[in-house]
């Protein structure tokens, strides 16, 4: 394995393989296998099990590929990137911003430590920083390209992709996301875009299988196969959100509500299996009466932005006190404001016509994105979420140095007040996952004090 490590070394000069990142998460998932089959927690959902088994099989496959020295081109990219696309064409996507979501408090620690090593600034939100970190650590095989996209925001994609691509000395692509108000977007405007942004996936196929001769290439069949198992998955995630939304008491935890699917695994039909048993598992639930919340009373009702303290757990606090969670921005289950791919009857009522091709469907997914757009399509999705699942209040988790919600958040909260009632609760600069600076206990209780207001007013509201 050091011979391998060492050739990776020579090629980049950079040093690669200290840790074997992939190895670690092996353990990790192992242990919540083996703790959810031997104790599992009533409160959370029994699908749990499967995703973490997809997760560990994830990491058995890319250590072995690791250390293998597999000549596979490897590709660095971000959230919203089309991974099916990428992986179509035969590359071996790292989503380094997803992977910086998935650290231990261990590896937070180091990463943390090798970040400000290397200069990086530390006034900037936690996940900026992380990705930052994971994209220059080495720890994962080396990137032969970098690929950034729109994403949550744009120190990602211009900083913390950028700087990747640079670390190692790779070439970084992109596409370019037209922004056009989403008011104004009628089938025209749509099937612009989508038209603008298909172009540009044509020359990324040309440029890579140019780049990358005899390893990468193109095959629409595979593309088209993977989006058909996505389907699935985004069909049960839609029912999922319907039943949620009508359901009192609350079938799921907030911790449930928070877990992303591995729908970052592109051709596991399992995700979609898992994404089943979710749907399944909540519609028994609901049959049954079966909440996480106290005495199964349903006393206040939050829609939770932006992130949450990776380390701690909100959510039994606030469930002992009646508050449910239902739902989290960055939604596991899929958003029904957004395109998800090959949905048919959706592609006639906003783009005109079904989209004829691949490429196409990947194009119409970005071109849709909740970051993919002005301020207003976020606002627009969080009044269409409140309204459909009867929130009562929003928690808006800003965290340091978030440039896209410093601005918008005030915006949002005062429109989800005005229009619909919902009350808002906003922390600024905290922390997601650098936990020395999250203090749980004060967090807690200014969350608890607004939340005892909010109830005295929904009662008085209710008497009156």
């Amino acid at each position: 394995m050091q011979n391998i490590f060492q050739r990776y070394e020579e090629k980049y000069k950079r040093p690669v393989g200290r840790y074997n990142i992939y190895r670690e998460w092996e353990g990790k998932y192992t242990r919540r296998v083996n703790k959810i089959r031997e104790n599992p927690n009533p409160a959370l959902l029994k699908s749990n099990l499967l995703e973490y088994e997809i997760l560990r099989d994830e990491a058995v496959e890319e250590a072995e590929t690791f250390e293998s020295g597999s000549k596979e081109p490897v590709l660095y990219c971000n959230a919203n990137t089309p991974d099916r696309f990428f992986k179509a064409m035969g590359f071996r996507t790292n989503n380094i911003e997803f992977n910086a979501d998935r650290l231990t408090r261990d590896q937070v620690e180091r990463y943390f430590a090798l970040g400000r090593a290397h200069g990086f600034t530390d006034n900037t939100c936690d996940r900026v920083f992380l990705t930052h970190t994971t994209g220059i650590c080495g720890d994962y095989p080396p990137p032969d390209i970098v690929f950034a996209t729109v994403c949550d925001c744009e120190l990602i994609t211009s900083q913390a992709m950028l700087s990747a691509a640079r670390y190692w000395g790779v070439p970084l692509i992109g596409i370019d996301m037209p922004f056009i108000e989403e008011a104004e977007m009628g089938p025209a405007e749509y099937l612009d875009a989508i038209k603008f942004m298909r172009r540009q996936m044509e020359e990324i196929i040309k440029t890579c299988e140019d780049m990358f001769p005899g390893r990468i290439k193109y095959d629409a069949d595979k593309l088209e196969e993977y989006q058909v198992m996505d389907r699935e998955f985004s069909k049960a995630g839609q029912d999922v959100m319907r039943l949620i939304a009508n359901a009192r008491p609350c079938p799921i935890s907030g911790r449930d509500a928070l877990r992303m699917a591995p729908n970052h695994i592109v051709g596991d039909p399992r995700v979609a299996e898992y994404m089943r048993q979710f749907r399944d598992e909540v519609k028994e639930r609901i049959r049954q009466g079966i909440s996480p919340l106290k005495d199964n009373i349903e006393r206040f009702r939050l829609y939770w932005m932006c992130s949450a303290p990776f380390f701690e757990d909100p959510f039994s606090f606030l469930e002992a006190r009646g508050v449910s969670n239902p739902l989290y921005e960055e939604s596991a289950f899929g958003a029904n404001l957004r395109y998800t791919v090959r949905n048919y009857e959706e592609a006639e009522r906003r783009f005109g016509r079904r989209l004829r091709d691949p490429l196409e469907e990947e194009a119409a997914v970005n071109a849709t994105n909740h970051w993919a757009g002005s301020g207003n399509r976020r606002i627009s999705e969080v009044l269409y979420h409140c309204r459909e699942f009867g929130i009562d209040g929003i928690v808006h988790f800003m965290l340091q140095g978030c440039l896209p919600l410093n601005n918008i958040e005030r915006i949002t909260g005062e429109r989800a007040e005005k229009e619909l009632g919902v009350k808002n609760f906003y922390m600024r600069d905290v922390h997601c996952q650098d936990m020395e600076r999250f203090n749980e206990a004060e967090f807690e209780a200014n969350l608890w004090d607004w939340l005892e207001m909010c109830l005295a007013e929904k009662e008085s509201r209710r008497k009156h």
